[in-house]
């Protein structure tokens, strides 16, 4: 199917957009935050895009765990995926726009417009071989090229220039039976992103496939839990804070860092309660983050597994069965316990990783580990609030979905 004139027109705005977008971000600091941002101010603007994407409910599960770090549930019962979003922060308001961004990042995945799909081969599109082969399904893998599928046009990064990308790895219709000329990549939401701006969103989206190909290494990794802990003091505020919070409430934490080739830290963080009495949960929890230095990996994936913690309380999410709910005699929660508790920590913390400074230095990383190209689609667009999403995908990376 070829797309008419006025389309390949409309198509090339949008990328323009984008790419302008992330060119006025690439020397802005990783963690820069607009002076004026106010997340009060920013959820009240979002509840109108709560409606237009059926989000039915946003609800605090803060108070169902003692720790009390803020944790909100945003829930579309109409979602393709999963029906639960959660969101974290060091504010309420903060965990809701989360929650509610994480839940708007399906609802644009399941929204985008026909006309920028068209249906062809990656041998008619002259698609480079290899780019998109370790993300298929194991046994799709030999005439791939030859079959037609859905394909929506992206922007290669580093070059500015289009490249088609296969729908499949963008949207997130993850029905039974699949959408037509579905069935050839794994399904995955890594990468993909909302924000209140394109250049936050693509950022977003990038961190995110450097952390899930860390940990895809880090399941490979012969003694990665015996030779790659790292001390838990030692890492700004933000972590004391945390540790401080849900120390007084019996929780602990151990922290490991994942091996990336960019030299991004990525720390995967496991947490457990340790206190007097019987546990508000027995089972461990854990969170995985990328970040611009290693205390802030640090604290997001802390936040991460604290908020994931409520979502089991909780019993609301899709993809968590019975079998996660088992009491702390299992096995499972005792090996648990003696990794993260009764291992010998180390004495001193870990040599800091090589940070990026920008986004500008974080793709220069990102290409020189051989990770790319770096692939960003736009996924759609709320004109009210400026609110944008985004696909990102690294050809080169490993890809997680394959370990779980």
């Amino acid at each position: 199917m070829l797309l008419s004139g006025s389309e390949r027109t409309s198509q090339t705005e949008v990328l323009t957009g984008l790419r302008d977008a992330i060119n006025s971000g690439l020397h802005l600091p990783l963690a820069h935050r607009k002076a004026t941002e106010d997340m009060g101010s920013r959820f009240h603007a979002l509840l109108h895009l709560c409606r237009a994407a059926r989000i039915t409910r946003i609800g605090e599960l803060t108070g169902l765990d003692r720790v009390g770090l803020p944790v909100v549930q945003a829930v579309r019962p109409a979602a393709l995926s999963e029906v639960t979003a959660l969101g974290r922060g060091l504010s309420r308001e903060e965990a809701a726009v989360g929650a509610i961004m994480e839940a708007l990042e399906r609802y644009f995945a399941e929204s985008i417009p026909p006309e920028r799909i068209f249906v062809a081969t990656a041998d008619e599109l002259g698609i480079a071989e290899g780019l998109f082969e370790n993300l298929l399904v194991e046994e799709q893998a030999v005439d791939w090229r030859s079959r037609r599928i859905r394909w929506i046009s992206g922007l290669d990064v580093v070059r500015g220039s289009r490249l088609p990308v296969p729908l499949e790895l963008v949207h997130t219709c993850y029905t039974d039976p699949p959408p037509e000329y579905d069935g050839l990549f794994q399904r995955t939401t890594t990468g993909l992103a909302c924000h209140c701006d394109g250049h936050r969103a693509f950022l977003h989206g990038l961190l995110e496939c450097v952390e899930r190909d860390a940990i895809a290494r880090a399941f490979a990794t012969h003694g990665f839990f015996d030779r790659t802990r790292i001390a838990i003091t030692g890492l700004g505020d933000g972590v004391e804070h945390i540790l401080s919070v849900a120390g007084c409430c019996g929780v602990s934490f151990g922290l490991w860092l994942a091996p990336s080739p960019t030299g991004i830290p990525v720390v995967w963080c496991q947490t457990i309660e340790t206190g007097a009495g019987e546990p508000i949960l027995a089972l461990p929890t854990e969170g995985y983050a990328a970040g611009s230095d290693l205390a802030t990996a640090a604290s997001s994936a802390m936040l991460e597994a604290l908020a994931a913690r409520a979502g089991a309380i909780s019993g609301a999410r899709d993809d968590q069965t019975r079998r996660h709910y088992r009491r702390s005699r299992d096995a499972v929660v005792a090996m648990a316990r003696q990794l993260i508790v009764e291992a010998t920590p180390p004495t001193t913390a870990a040599a800091e990783p090589g940070a990026a400074s920008d986004l500008a230095s974080l793709i220069d990383s990102i290409t020189s580990a051989g990770l790319g190209p770096i692939l960003a689609v736009p996924v759609g667009r709320d004109e009210e609030t400026g609110v944008e999403c985004v696909r990102t995908v690294l050809a080169g990376a490993r890809p997680f979905f394959e370990l779980r």
